[in-house]
């Protein structure tokens, strides 16, 4: 057995929707194949982690410790957060072309069987973000399952609470299970677009 193979393999298995047989056959084709795209695989992961930050405001993709550019995008709402899991769920709804608001990452959704709660997430810093009065609408854009869920309820008891803000969730169009990730840019928009209060 080959043990480097086998690292090489097993580091590409940790990779989101990478199987054993994609990653065998990329491991075989960064390996054998083609060592030149390799290189630049290896080149760019280097400079990414150098450089790829969170938005110190959303939370979301950013460089160099300053803010995305949708935050600083002064043509986009600055009453309106649509709250998501990860940062790869803007790319998702900037796609559809529906929200002209800002975002804010939680980083999860809490899950007392995996140990995450509240703290674990970036909870505390949409209470601050919220916590000026500027803001009038926070959309809900969270898996529809059981954790989504019962994350929505938090943010809606304990974060915005008794303030006078329009809380909606996004509506029909996602699957109940579904990541919105995963989801096409029609399906978010129709999503988007019929939104409900919550």
């Amino acid at each position: 057995m080959n043990e480097a193979f086998e690292k090489l393999k097993s580091a590409l298995k940790k990779l989101p929707g990478m199987g054993g047989k994609g990653a065998e056959r990329a491991a075989v084709h960064l390996a054998l194949e083609n060592r030149e795209d390799a290189k630049n695989l290896a080149a760019a992961i280097t400079s990414a982690l150098g450089r790829i930050t969170p938005c110190p405001l959303c939370g979301g993709l950013s460089e160099d410790g300053a803010p995305c550019p949708i935050c600083q995008n002064s043509s986009r709402s600055e009453n309106s957060i649509c709250v998501v899991e990860r940062a790869s769920d803007i790319e998702a709804i900037e796609k559809s072309g529906a929200w002209r608001g800002k975002y804010h990452v939680l980083g999860g959704k809490l899950s007392p069987l995996k140990k995450i709660g509240a703290e674990k997430l970036n909870m505390a810093a949409l209470s601050n973000r919220i916590g000026g009065g500027e803001i009038e609408e926070i959309m809900l854009a969270l898996s529809n399952d059981i954790e989504g869920r019962a994350t929505c309820l938090y943010i809606q008891d304990h974060i915005v609470g008794r303030r006078e803000i329009r809380l909606t969730r996004i509506g029909f169009g996602l699957p109940s299970g579904s990541q919105l990730g995963y989801a096409d840019a029609e399906t978010i928009k129709s999503a988007l677009d019929s939104r409900k209060p919550f």
